[in-house]
C-alpha cells in the first residue's frame, strides 16, 4: 500500500509549502455536475422570492441593482451589488429581496441570473464537507468581472442559436462558473476567516488535507496523521474537526469514497480492485463505506451510473 511521502524538516520544522494551491488542484478534479440550469430574469421590485433547502447548489449573479441574501434563521443579510456572484454550494434555505422588508410589486426592475446544479456523488465529495455556506464574490474584485461577463455573453448566444445538446453545454458552463468561483474564493485575503480557509493556512491542518485528498489509499490512522502534523492525537482531532466540520477518519472516508465513485464510472476494475486502490483491505468494509456515503452499493452505484451514461431506463 502506497505510503505517504516524506516531510523536510528544518530544526524540527516542516517547511511551509504551497499547501493551498496543492488542494485547490487537487480537490477541482472531483468538481463535476450531473446537471444544472441556468435562467435571466427580469423582476420589478419591490421584489423577494424564497427557495427552500435543496439537494443540489444554487448561484446568483446580480446584474444590476441592489439586493439582500438571507440564509437560514438568524444570520445578518448579505447585500449585493451589480456584477456580484454569489454560490450556495448546498443550496441551504435562503430568500432574495431587493431590500429586507420587500413582498414583491410593479416598481423599478432588477435584473438577476441564477442557477442551480447537481453535484455527482454529493454526499461523498469532500469538497462539499468543508466549503461555507456562502460564497460572496464581489464584482469589483480583479478578474471576477472578466469571466463573470463571458460567461453571460456565452448564454446569450447559446440561447440564440438553439442548437442540439444545449443542456450538455449548460452543465459544463456551471462546471466552470463553479470552478471558477472557487479559485476566486481561494484567492481571497486573510481576512477571510471561513473554516476551509483557516484550516488551509493552518500549516499542519491545510497539510493533512492535501495529503488526505492526494493519497486517500495510504494507510492513514489518527496516530499517523497527528504524527504527519507534529501533533498529539487528541491536539491534532480537535482541531482538524474544529476547523473541518468533521473528524479526520470521517474526512478520509469520504476522501476514498470520492475517489472509488470516480473509478467505478470511468473504469473496468472490479469492485474488489477499486476497494484495493481506495485504501480499503477488504470488499465488505469498503462497501459498507460506499453504501453509507452514497446510499447504494458500489455494484448499484456502477450500474445506475452506466445506465444513465447509455441513455437506457434504469430499474
Amino acid at each position: 500500500m502506497q505510503k505517504p511521502a516524506p516531510h523536510r524538516h528544518v530544526d524540527g520544522q516542516r517547511l511551509p509549502a504551497p499547501v493551498e494551491h496543492e488542494f485547490v488542484r487537487e480537490v477541482l478534479q472531483f468538481v463535476r455536475f450531473g446537471g444544472a440550469f441556468i435562467c435571466r430574469e427580469e423582476i420589478a421590485g419591490p421584489w423577494s422570492f424564497e427557495m427552500g433547502g435543496r439537494d443540489f447548489g444554487n448561484f446568483y449573479i446580480l446584474l444590476n441593482g441592489e439586493a439582500c441574501l438571507e440564509v437560514g434563521s438568524g444570520c445578518q443579510p448579505i447585500w449585493l451589488s451589480a456584477g456580484d456572484l454569489v454560490v450556495l454550494p448546498r443550496g441551504n434555505q435562503h430568500a432574495m429581496r431587493d431590500s429586507p422588508r420587500s413582498k414583491g410589486g410593479n416598481g423599478e426592475k432588477t435584473l438577476l441570473l441564477f442557477g442551480g446544479f447537481q453535484f455527482e456523488d454529493r454526499s461523498a465529495n469532500p469538497l462539499l464537507s468543508i466549503l461555507p455556506d456562502v460564497i460572496h464574490l464581489q464584482g469589483r474584485r480583479r478578474g471576477v468581472d472578466a469571466w463573470v461577463l463571458w460567461v453571460l455573453d456565452f448564454l446569450k448566444r447559446e440561447s440564440a442559436a438553439g442548437l442540439p445538446g444545449a443542456e450538455v453545454v449548460i452543465t459544463r458552463l456551471a462546471d466552470f462558473l463553479f470552478i471558477e468561483a472557487l479559485r476566486a474564493y481561494f484567492e481571497l485575503p486573510n481576512s477571510d476567516k471561513s473554516g476551509l480557509s483557516v484550516a488551509l493556512r493552518d500549516p499542519r491542518i491545510g497539510s493533512a488535507l492535501a495529503f488526505l485528498n492526494r493519497h486517500p489509499e495510504s494507510d492513514w490512522s489518527l496516530a499517523t496523521l497527528s504524527r504527519q502534523a507534529g501533533m498529539s492525537r487528541t491536539s491534532f482531532a480537535t482541531r482538524f474537526a474544529e476547523l473541518v466540520g468533521e473528524p479526520p477518519m470521517r474526512y478520509l472516508m469520504r476522501c476514498r469514497v470520492n475517489k472509488a465513485a470516480k473509478l467505478l464510472r470511468d473504469g473496468r476494475a472490479s469492485v474488489q480492485q477499486v476497494a484495493e486502490r481506495v485504501g480499503y483491505d477488504s470488499e465488505l468494509g469498503f462497501s459498507r463505506a460506499f453504501k453509507r456515503l452514497v446510499g447504494s452499493s458500489p455494484a448499484e452505484y456502477r450500474r445506475t451510473s452506466n445506465a444513465v451514461r447509455s441513455g437506457d431506463n434504469v430499474r
